[in-house]
């Protein structure tokens, strides 16, 4: 994966985003969407922001999504430590869930996981309201 030329790299910093930071969001884009092809996902949307980012990943299947935050890069080499990932409601669905946290090279699994675990919910909420009628 790309992110591993960027561990240790100092980023570039002011109030614009630097030409560093662009290819590092070139790369991450790519991986995001490997990773996301690997778990039957799509990268729905990817929003570049001030030296960080977020992404919504989807589910093909079951329409489900997951978001996804990675905090500002500079000054920091644990960046791909602690990725925030978590299930929405609905694809612009902000606020969110359960906030969780894993490594960026696991967020493509955890995202699977997560939506995983709400069908499997859903699935026995259903099941529970049809025996109770």
């Amino acid at each position: 994966m790309k992110f591993e030329k960027w561990l240790l790299h100092e980023f570039s910093t002011g109030t614009c985003i630097g030409e560093d930071f662009k290819r590092f969001l070139r790369d991450m884009k790519s991986d995001l969407k490997q990773m996301a092809e690997n778990n039957d996902l799509e990268l729905s949307k990817f929003n570049k922001n001030h030296y960080c980012f977020s992404a919504v990943l989807k589910d093909k299947k079951s329409d489900q999504y997951v978001y996804v935050s990675m905090s500002d890069v500079r000054g920091r080499h644990d960046w791909s430590q602690k990725v925030l990932i978590r299930n929405m409601r609905y694809e612009n669905d902000w606020t969110g869930e359960t906030n969780f946290f894993c490594c960026w090279e696991d967020v493509g699994s955890k995202a699977g996981k997560l939506i995983q675990q709400k069908i499997n919910v859903k699935q026995r909420l259903e099941i529970k309201n049809d025996r109770s009628r």
